[in-house]
């Protein structure tokens, strides 16, 4: 596992390294009665605690928002791990049966959250700061909450296409014209493509038979993840990358890539970016902390600049460049189990 110390933490030791999302200390407090309730209240209780582990797949692009974070509320060192999937499935589960967790936090997709709520990972916790958040972005029994959402859409190589160019529905994305030049990523693995085709299939922007389409017609190349299919349009190896991640394509393109960017008018697939406290947390003060700031004006600007994500709360910034995007009908992750049913249409269609 590979740590990523952030502007607001000193030097982390190698016993630190083996510890952020691992080890077997006894759990915490994980919320009584006399909790506190605002953000001043926590933080008085967090700077003794002094510190707060995250662990989630991208906590290395959250870095300048934690810096943020730090300059409103010093005194708490933030340690990150940069894991996911079964490496973080495995390494719960591990903690979990050796005595407690040693992380306070996942930062993770909700499709995660939802396994990890199954398992009795998590603690409840509602932040004040949140209570003008619309339902949907609380989980079930307010076990994780989502103060952002990541978009993806179809990126292009702007060399080779402009925007006249572009399919606008999603049936036109699986016309015969497009043979040869879209890139996806691997469909029957757990992440956002999936999510994507899932959400689709709920809003009906697409069916099975659009599905049988695109492959056929189109024999899209198969990619080991998003980023990976996002490349192979930055090198002009493809036309279209299907899915991809908003903040990803504008950190590519202040780097010079050729990129464009657009959303499907009957659907824009927006991933829910969640964060829960684990059940016994070490420092439940200051994941508390954390959290409740991240829907505040200042959080909701953060993440919109540093990590081009869209704020959850009503009048949140929009990330740059979100303006020229053009209106789409948003659709979203659909649930857990009609998600796993389209993971299983997917492992049958490729």
């Amino acid at each position: 596992m590979k740590f990523k110390k952030t502007a607001i933490a000193l030097a982390v030791g190698s016993l630190l390294a083996l510890t952020a999302c691992g080890g077997n200390d006894a759990p915490g407090d994980s919320g009584t009665a006399d909790t506190p309730t605002t953000l001043a209240g926590l933080y008085e209780a967090a700077k003794s605690e002094g510190e707060l582990q995250i662990c989630g797949p991208t906590e290395n692009l959250y870095a300048a928002v934690y810096e943020d974070f730090a300059k409103t509320y010093p005194g708490i060192k933030i340690t990150t791990a940069d894991i996911f999937g079964q490496e973080l499935d495995a390494r719960l589960e591990g903690e979990q049966v050796a005595g407690g967790f040693a992380a306070d936090l996942v930062h993770i997709g909700v499709s995660d959250v939802e396994r990890y709520a199954d398992k009795e990972y998590l603690a409840a916790y509602k932040p004040a700061e949140a209570d003008a958040l619309d339902g949907k972005f609380r989980g079930h029994d307010d076990l994780w909450s989502v103060p952002s959402r990541h978009l993806y859409a179809t990126a292009y190589n702007a060399n080779k296409l402009s925007a006249a160019d572009l399919p606008t529905k999603w049936a036109d994305l699986a016309d015969s014209k497009w043979n040869g030049r879209i890139g996806v990523a691997n469909p029957k693995q757990s992440g956002a493509t999936p999510q994507v085709f899932s959400a689709a299939l709920e809003s009906r922007a697409i069916d099975e038979g659009w599905i049988d389409k695109l492959k056929k017609e189109t024999n899209p190349a198969i990619y080991p993840s998003v980023a990976t299919a996002l490349q192979s349009v930055v090198s002009g190896e493809r036309d279209l990358s299907l899915v991809a991640g908003y903040g990803t394509y504008m950190r590519q393109l202040k780097q010079g890539a050729p990129l464009g960017f657009a959303t499907m008018e009957d659907g824009a697939y927006y991933s829910d970016v969640a964060y829960a406290a684990l059940d016994g947390s070490k420092h439940p003060n200051a994941a508390r902390l954390l959290v409740g700031w991240m829907f505040t004006a200042e959080g909701q600007a953060s993440v919109a600049k540093h990590v081009f994500e869209f704020g959850t709360m009503p009048g949140a910034p929009l990330p740059e460049g979100a303006e020229k995007l053009g209106k789409s009908t948003e659709i979203d992750y659909p649930g857990a189990e009609k998600y796993r049913k389209t993971l299983d249409l997917l492992g049958s269609k490729f």
